[in-house]
């Protein structure tokens, strides 16, 4: 089966990386993950950085603003006291009426001031005026935390000094003001003297802003700073809503990172079962010693392993592109195909692709998709061939040795009929003669009588010069000799009978020793002297319930003369039943119902003429036992 496949030369550039790389595909979307979340958090970093910068450079701006517009109104303030200080009359009685009906005290008490002091230039206090006291007042006098107050001397330029005006305010109503309401909504706003102590707030007490803190000289009031605290804090950069959802995002990337090799190494280890399965399949394919072929429906070729390409000569493209026609199917298989029945194996002739013909046999078989539907036919393929051959050889050597044999026998027959009728025909022609002769001697000779006694004569010397050519040609036909070894004989005598062996039941067993020295034999005479001992220890056991089997040896005979070749066929028969050898091998002795009685004798006389003999006894354990002995080839142990 030919398979595609993608080759790059060794030492490609890339190669190694790329082989590399795709082992750490998987971690590449995390990689990216982390790299975009450290992008996110780097801009988030320097976006906290320059929020916090702009947050800063707000609250210094809403800080100066705050000290401008207070300072301005103090100043106000005090431009308003100092108005009303240079009105003040000449200190005298009732100062503090005369105070209260200045128009700029009454104005400045309606508005913000709690009370207003007249001092005179020693420092008594000529008259008070209080807000309280003012008619439809709403606020009062009594306030809570530090009060502050504004100093206006009681003269000017045209009178001197006289004493001074002093106005005293509450800074709370000051920063506390409705026109700071924007301000106030974003800051905690504080006046703090120079040891930190709060003179006063816009919150209550205990109450401490945690955002951006600035604070400044208030240059209005000695010694007093102006704070101001963000009532927000501006979150940190890894507490922001970005951030927080590119950790989440990053932990959801990481959990599908991790779901993601596990289902690459799960693809990874059946992918490479996969593989490991085609592998396998592929090699069991291309090592099957029978070709596989698989057909579509309408007998395109599919799939052919190496040993069907062999077989049939031609390569899997071709047979891929254009099938030739190399099967001759039967009428029957075609009809047993379309009716989808499975084929128990049918023989038939291909024609190879050199022309030659091949004997094979078809397995085949429905060839089934995934979810059971037909879509082919699947066929297994044995080249019978050689076998044919070789049981077409076989088929002839037997044929050689029956006709070997029917000779032997019919030698031995002719031989005891030309022995046996040589006397008979011998008297026949004396006798005849001497009919003719005293014929001869009659008075009134018949004619016809004497022409049949010469007739009787003459055909009886023709027939005993027929018997006697018979065995003179029998006495001097002299044997094939060859120098062989005696293991291939027997092995291929039993060979020969293995399938019948093999069909009645029988087990042959084959023990020889591979020492044995050639012996100078005729091979088809000895092969059949084998085969006929072993078909006999065959037909000897075909009827018995005990074990069925037969055992050939080979080895040095143990009697004398030494240096000889034995063959021992045992069986497990019935035994010799008492019967010598002699009685075995006499002519036309049978202990079989359809046996002619001359195998045995014919062996014996085929040993004999080899100057071997043969044995027969009981086996040891049951059954029995046959041997021959033969002289070994001692010129070719010489040689050796």
């Amino acid at each position: 089966m030919t398979t595609l496949s993608t080759a790059f030369p060794p030492g490609a550039p890339g190669i190694g990386w790329l082989a590399t790389g795709s082992r750490f595909l998987w971690a590449l979307p995390l990689l990216l993950s982390v790299a975009f979340t450290a992008l996110v958090v780097s801009w988030a970093q320097d976006n906290d950085r320059l929020e916090r910068m702009a947050l800063r450079r707000t609250v210094i701006a809403d800080a100066l603003s705050l000290e401008a517009q207070l300072s301005s109104r103090l100043e106000t303030e005090t431009v308003k006291l100092r108005a009303a200080a240079v009105r003040l009359p000449a200190p005298g009685t009732d100062g503090s009426r005369r105070l209260a009906a200045l128009p700029e005290v009454a104005a400045g008490l309606d508005r913000r001031w709690l009370s207003v002091i007249w001092l005179d230039v020693n420092g008594q206090i000529v008259g008070e005026a209080r807000h309280d006291q003012r008619p439809g007042t709403q606020r009062s006098a009594q306030t809570e935390g530090i009060t502050l107050h504004l100093v206006a001397p009681t003269s000017d330029e045209r009178r001197p000094q006289t004493g001074q005006l002093i106005a005293r305010y509450d800074p709370a109503d000051l920063i506390k003001s409705r026109d700071f309401w924007w301000l106030a909504a974003q800051y905690q706003v504080q006046l703090v003297t120079g040891v930190d102590e709060v003179i006063v707030s816009t919150e209550s007490t205990g109450h401490v802003a945690a955002g951006e803190t600035y604070e400044m000289p208030f240059g209005a009031i000695t010694d007093a700073k102006l704070r101001l605290t963000q009532r927000v804090r501006q979150p940190h950069w890894f507490t922001t809503l970005p951030v927080i959802l590119m950790v989440g995002f990053l932990a959801l990337i990481a959990a599908a990172t991790v779901l993601l090799r596990r289902q690459m190494n799960q693809v990874a280890t059946a992918e490479h079962a996969w593989r490991t399965e085609a592998a396998w399949r592929q090699s069991l394919e291309e090592s099957a010693l029978v070709g596989l072929r698989a057909r579509d429906l309408q007998g395109r070729m599919l799939f052919a392993n190496r040993t069907f390409c062999d077989i049939v000569g031609y390569t899997l493209a071709e047979l891929m592109a254009q099938p030739p026609s190399v099967e001759e199917p039967t009428q029957s298989r075609n009809q047993a195909s379309k009716l989808g029945v499975r084929s128990e194996g049918q023989e038939t002739r291909w024609r190879h692709s050199d022309g030659r013909m091949l004997d094979v046999m078809v397995f085949e078989s429905p060839l089934v998709d995934g979810i059971g539907q037909q879509v082919g036919w699947m066929g297994s393929i044995v080249d019978v061939t050689e076998r044919k051959r070789l049981e077409e050889l076989e088929r002839r050597q037997r044929e050689v040795l029956a006709n070997h044999a029917r000779l032997s026998t019919l030698g031995e027959v002719a031989s005891t009929l030309a022995h046996e009728l040589n006397q008979p025909l011998t008297s026949i022609v004396s006798y005849s003669a001497g009919i003719a002769k005293a014929l001869e001697r009659q008075p009134h000779l018949d004619p016809e009588l004497v022409a049949a006694a010469q007739a009787l004569s003459g055909h009886a010397s023709q027939a005993g010069d027929i018997v006697h050519r018979i065995r003179a040609r029998l006495a001097r036909q002299d044997p094939v000799l060859e120098s062989l070894h005696i293991n291939s004989i027997v092995t291929h005598a039993v060979t020969l009978l293995q399938r019948d062996l093999k069909r009645a039941g029988i087990n042959v067993t084959l023990d020889l020793d591979a020492n044995l020295p050639r012996v100078c034999m005729d091979r088809i005479g000895i092969e059949q002297v084998i085969s006929n001992l072993v078909r006999n220890a065959a037909d000897a056991i075909a009827g018995t319930t005990t074990e069925k089997s037969i055992t050939v040896r080979t080895g040095h005979s143990t009697q004398p003369p030494p240096g000889w070749v034995t063959v021992v066929v045992t069986d497990t028969g019935v035994g010799l039943g008492g019967k010598d050898i002699e009685t075995l091998t006499e002519p036309f002795f049978s202990t079989k119902r359809e046996g002619t009685g001359l195998g045995l004798a014919i062996c014996r006389s085929i040993l004999e003429s080899h100057g071997g003999g043969l044995h027969a006894q009981d086996a040891p354990t049951a059954g029995a036992q046959f041997s021959f002995s033969l002289p070994t080839d001692t010129l070719t142990m010489e040689v050796n």
